[in-house]
């Protein structure tokens, strides 16, 4: 079993101390977005990466589809909704928000986001014509994979270098979620 461990340097004990910090009188739960973290974006992937899957079955049958299509915009309507959370956390939380980046593990779901953008992108071309139309289902993949591609780069940039500068990890930390942010650019390019 792989476990993960790492030691803070002095400049994350400081940083992202507070941010994890339970305040004196705070009640869980009254304030949901507080706690909004970038992993969310694995449930647009998830479930847009259903629908995707199922559209290019070589072996469709009948209520597939639309199961499909389903799938996809529920993704699309989550994707929505979380954009707009994520939005106002940043906004109302900043310092919970920068404390994401600095957790060595919950900073390799900032790898998440690009690709939610991406799946329901590809999911909109694929499923969603039927829906809006082509002409808009190809705006939207476009835009949804021109702004997956930017954020893909970003965070393939900024999070290993954060990892090597911010944190020093035990041999045996390394596990499959380090891979995250990085893999933005593999889909990207498949798409």
């Amino acid at each position: 079993m792989t476990t993960v461990t790492f030691r803070r340097t002095p400049a994350t004990a400081t940083e992202a101390g507070p941010a994890t910090a339970v305040r004196t009188g705070e009640r869980p739960g009254r304030e949901p977005l507080r706690h909004l973290a970038p992993n969310w974006f694995a449930v647009v992937m998830g479930t847009g990466i259903i629908g995707n899957a199922a559209a290019t079955l070589p072996l469709q049958f009948p209520g597939l589809k639309g199961a499909a299509t389903a799938a996809w915009a529920l993704a699309s309507l989550i994707l929505i909704v979380l954009a707009g959370a994520w939005v106002l956390h940043w906004r109302r939380y900043p310092q919970e928000a920068r404390g994401h980046g600095m957790h060595p593990v919950m900073m390799q779901f900032y790898g998440a986001a690009p690709m939610a953008l991406m799946t329901v992108g590809a999911g909109t071309l694929m499923l969603g014509k039927d829906v809006i139309g082509l002409g808009a289902a190809v705006t939207v993949d476009w835009v949804l994979w021109s702004a997956g591609t930017v954020l893909g780069l970003v965070t393939a940039a900024s999070i290993p270098y954060r990892m090597i500068t911010r944190h020093r990890f035990d041999a045996d930390s390394a596990f499959g979620g380090w891979l995250m942010p990085v893999v933005n650019n593999m889909l990207s390019a498949a798409m």
